[in-house]
């Protein structure tokens, strides 16, 4: 992806080669891929899906996942098995060339959509007190989240527990960090975006009794972090790997 890309966590996203961001989607799709459940549709039905999904076609793909679960029991499980399912097979589209990085990268962010809005969102919240914490969160509206998806999965794989939460309205967020109080909270927001939001989001964040590290990415990271100066743990994060590096010290 270019620099003016908007679907990053850096520019370009996370300052790394082309591999290692394909390996880490790569990644992010056998993690997909293994999640449980049986949907129990057809290969077709599977197929039909990916390619809504790969199209950005949220409303599309929404309405293929409820009617796989209509009328069934356990909605959340279904959703789940549907899911993995259409990763595999994007998995696999991608393996054999039958699919690019960008329809992969589409579909990859819509699955995480889906997956908080209808598979896990009944999940119940617990905190490890053996691993470091951190949130990664976007707001409602902000579309691009590819970046900021496998920066969660960089800190997952560096055994952080790592919370997602994609749409989150700010209370949402602002709760979540309150009650699991991680160490670091990433954000990203894009040209796109409405900056104010993330702002008054960061300065809630910067408000909290506790201290929390503010990692920010995406393409207008340091507009946002510039009209923030007096906050003092707020990083604008070009390169995942050396963040990483860094907190490890």
């Amino acid at each position: 992806m270019a620099r003016g890309d908007d679907d990053t966590y850096g520019r370009p996203p996370l300052h790394s080669t082309t591999d290692t961001i394909s390996d880490l989607a790569r990644r992010v799709l056998e993690r997909l891929a293994e999640g449980v459940g049986d949907a129990g549709v057809s290969d077709a039905f599977v197929e039909s899906f990916c390619k809504l999904l790969m199209a950005g076609d949220k409303m599309g793909a929404e309405r293929m996942l409820g009617a796989a679960t209509q009328r069934r029991e356990g909605y959340a499980k279904i959703a789940d098995g549907l899911l993995s399912a259409a990763a595999r097979r994007m998995g696999e589209m991608w393996q054999d060339d039958e699919a690019s990085f960008p329809e992969v990268s589409i579909g990859v962010s819509l699955i995480f959509r889906l997956n908080h809005e209808h598979a896990q969102r009944n999940m119940a919240i617990r905190r490890d007190p053996v691993l470091r914490q951190a949130v990664f969160a976007t707001m409602p509206g902000q579309s691009h989240n590819l970046g900021l998806v496998l920066a969660a999965e960089a800190f997952r794989e560096a055994d952080w527990q790592v919370t997602l939460l994609l749409d989150g309205a700010t209370a949402q967020i602002l709760d979540r960090v309150r009650r699991l109080r991680p160490e670091v909270v990433g954000l990203s927001v894009s040209n796109l975006d409405r900056k104010h939001q993330l702002e008054k989001l960061i300065g809630d964040l910067g408000a909290l009794p506790f201290s929390v590290r503010i990692l920010l990415g995406g393409t207008a990271a340091d507009d946002v972090a510039e009209a923030l100066p007096h906050l003092r743990d707020i990083r604008v994060v070009y390169d995942i790997q050396s963040t990483l590096e860094e907190l490890r010290s």
